[in-house]
């Protein structure tokens, strides 16, 4: 007959709690399941996006390039009608947030440490407070509300230059 002891029960808990914590954990020496990267990427990016559904262009009209690692940058964009002759929707909302995958299909295996400031003029939204913390690519997630349901563009930005 087999005997419950308290001992081992918390030491099985513990493992547990291990395994559940230890991907969270960044310490020298742990393996990550997610490639992260200690070098910049570096590729080209594209400026001008069409939502998902295709109901609008979003075009980012200025980004800093290259963008900074662990300091604070803005960018700014304007969205557009998807049909020619793409006219500027000056009274669309537009939300941010911004992430990284780490080879997810779909979401953000994480987001930014910041919470970025959004105010549009004329327009235009200027995206004030990005701060990308890690290098490797972030993908920018721009939600468009101008009437009916919200739409989605997705940028894929670069990070970082030194």
């Amino acid at each position: 007959m087999t005997r419950f002891t308290p001992i081992l029960a918390l030491g099985a808990l513990g493992a547990l709690a291990g395994l559940l914590v230890a991907p969270a954990c960044n310490a020298e020496g742990m393996k990550m399941p997610m490639p992260m990267s200690d070098t910049p990427a570096h590729f080209k990016v594209v400026r001008a996006v069409y939502t998902t559904d295709h109901r609008y262009l979003v075009k980012l009209l200025s980004l800093p390039a290259p963008i900074p690692y662990q300091e604070y940058f803005r960018l700014r964009l304007t969205v557009f009608s998807a049909r020619p002759p793409h006219a500027k929707l000056p009274h669309a909302r537009v939300e941010i947030k911004a992430g990284m995958r780490h080879g997810l299909k779909h979401g953000f295996a994480h987001g930014m440490d910041s919470a970025p400031r959004l105010a549009t003029r004329d327009g235009v939204t200027t995206v004030s407070g990005m701060f990308f913390h890690m290098m490797g690519p972030w993908v920018l997630k721009a939600t468009v509300h101008a009437g009916g349901k919200p739409s989605t563009a997705y940028f894929k930005l670069p990070c970082c230059g030194k």
